[in-house]
């Protein structure tokens, strides 16, 4: 199908254009993330749900939102939900996310640094920290 004639594009050359499993792209549509048209009793997608087929990947893809969050956002403000809460609280867990890569990161370095061809058995902060985590007898 070709948009010239306005006709849009038939479920398997978006999954084909996008890289998705055609049964992706009608997971997304039972979940309320799209709405293509019908002809025929076939979907027919146009160019907004491309885009918002676009956003659906951007959004898993670089922010880590699941499809319930991802559908809040493209909602809008509607209802009883605020897609800004949605956004926050996804902003949050990337905080956490940031700080335990950091923690990972500063431990990890810390090994590296350590003089001992053995920091397991003899690096004295790895066996305090291993010690703070035994349980007590």
């Amino acid at each position: 199908m070709s948009t010239e004639s306005g006709a849009g594009w038939s479920v398997g050359e978006v999954a084909a254009r996008f890289g998705l499993a055609v049964s992706t792209l009608h997971w997304w549509e039972k979940c309320g993330l799209l709405a293509p048209e019908r002809a025929s009793g076939r979907r027919v997608y146009r160019e907004a749900e491309l885009r918002r087929i676009a956003v659906v990947q951007l959004l898993q893809g670089t922010a880590g939102m699941a499809l319930p969050e991802i559908a809040a956002l493209l909602e809008g403000s509607t209802g009883d939900r605020d897609w800004r809460a949605v956004v926050r609280g996804r902003v949050a867990r990337c905080e956490e996310q940031l700080d335990q890569v950091r923690r990972a990161r500063d431990y990890l370095t810390h090994l590296l640094e350590c003089p001992s061809e053995h920091p397991v058995a003899q690096c004295p902060y790895l066996a305090a920290d291993i010690d703070s985590r035994l349980p007590a007898p």
